[in-house]
């Protein structure tokens, strides 16, 4: 019997998703035996998008704290630094290419390497734009780095990173985070933006019973 996979779209941009993040890893350990996981990034700051944060995203360290007060993350220091001094160029196809390559060369590691490149961004201020910072992080999981510095730079993981995109704005992920749920042919969103571990839990429990009642 295959089990139902649980698509977690998301951009490593983005604040909402670094405060569901927890929440995304409490559903994986949950539901390990009765869901596959897929990660999926989705593109936030791409094409037009592409500023700075002076530029385009001067709203960030308010909703930060917005993010904080409800989800009970903790955005660092130096993220606060960086957001507040401006320059820094918020740009998703760097990041969302590096999670293609750890999801092709490490599928096993993709939701992990999802937290870690947020926590490299808002809690510890370090540029999602430069290979550098994915080298140390794939190097902490034990990825071959050689291997994917060649996949990072390829034109057919930057064409399959766009795909992707395309992807989740057809299936209902135009905004960040959202939950869709993969049955044999079908796919549907089931929660978009930031929801609580248990109202998730329970809407997944129902699926996940319905699932298996049709398939015994």
């Amino acid at each position: 019997m295959n089990k139902p996979t649980l698509i977690y779209a998301y951009d490593p941009l983005c604040g909402w998703c670094f405060g569901f993040h927890p929440v995304m890893e409490r559903l994986a350990r949950r539901f390990d035996y009765d869901l596959n996981i897929k990660v999926m990034a989705g593109g936030l700051a791409i094409g037009e998008n592409i500023q700075s944060v002076s530029e385009g995203f001067g709203y960030i360290p308010q909703a930060s704290k917005q993010v904080e007060s409800v989800t009970g993350v903790k955005f660092g220091r130096n993220f606060y630094l960086l957001a507040e001094e401006g320059s820094y160029l918020y740009n998703s196809e760097p990041s969302c290419i590096a999670q293609n390559v750890v999801n092709e060369l490490s599928p096993e590691h993709s939701l992990q390497f999802a937290g870690m490149m947020q926590n490299a961004l808002f809690k510890d201020g370090k540029s999602l734009n430069e290979w550098s910072t994915f080298e140390e992080l794939m190097g902490g999981l034990s990825i071959n780095t050689t291997v994917a510095k060649e996949l990072f730079e390829s034109d057919r993981i930057k064409q399959k990173t766009y795909n992707t995109f395309e992807w989740c704005k057809e299936n209902g992920a135009s905004a960040f985070p959202t939950l869709l749920i993969n049955i044999g042919e079908e796919t549907g969103a089931i929660s978009r933006g930031y929801r609580p571990f248990d109202t998730i839990e329970s809407h997944l429990h129902h699926i996940i019973n319905n699932f298996k009642k049709l398939h015994s």
